[in-house]
């Protein structure tokens, strides 16, 4: 059918749709009551990413994805801004089935990893921002198409649903983040959408 590579290499960027249900609880209960604003469940984050494929003779391959997510938040008031931010570093190991036909090929499958979490305050009442840290384990499912625009460069469009569980995150003195007399954690669960470019060889 044409498709006798052994390797590839991408990378590109998507957007997703974000729950981390914990976070939008602890914002809404800081924030909502003074200013009457609220977030919702699902916020959208920005991804960059870089790929690494290895194909077997069979429907087989395997991979390697390392993905950055971000997003933040802002809520302005008659005092001044504040404004939360958090980042994920989610190197993946990856297994697939692939689909092969002429001019093109799908890959079905899913992965697990540890992926490393940065949340960051920036309050008005602050001269400097609150960092906290944490990580844990995490994992996706996700279809991906490939389109041929040369001899070896491919369009790489993906669909895919990522769950986390960081749990709960601390600053540099290993204060944990709290809402009340809870932990907020950055577990989360997103869908998302990814667009890029692999060159097979």
């Amino acid at each position: 059918m044409g498709f006798d590579y052994r390797s590839g290499i991408g990378g590109g960027m998507g957007i997703s749709a974000v729950s981390i249900s914990d976070l939008v609880s602890y914002l809404n209960l800081r924030e909502g009551f003074i200013l009457q604003e609220r977030i919702p469940e699902f916020n959208s984050a920005v991804e960059f990413f870089v790929t690494f494929d290895w194909f077997t003779r069979s429907e087989i391959a395997f991979g390697f994805e390392y993905s950055y997510l971000f997003g933040s938040h802002n809520f302005s008031g008659t005092f001044g801004s504040n404004d939360y931010s958090y980042s994920f570093h989610m190197p993946v190991m990856l297994g697939h089935y692939l689909l092969k036909g002429p001019g093109y090929f799908f890959k079905f499958g899913g992965g697990l990893g540890f992926f490393f979490t940065r949340y960051r305050e920036d309050l008005t009442e602050l001269t400097e921002p609150i960092v906290y840290t944490g990580g844990g384990i995490g994992g996706k499912l996700q279809a991906v198409g490939h389109t041929p625009f040369g001899d070896n460069l491919y369009g790489y469009v993906g669909v895919e649903m990522r769950f986390a569980f960081p749990g709960s995150v601390s600053d540099n003195e290993g204060r944990v983040l709290r809402s009340g007399d809870q932990d907020v954690t950055m577990n989360f669960i997103s869908l998302g959408l990814k667009f890029g470019l692999t060159y097979n060889f």
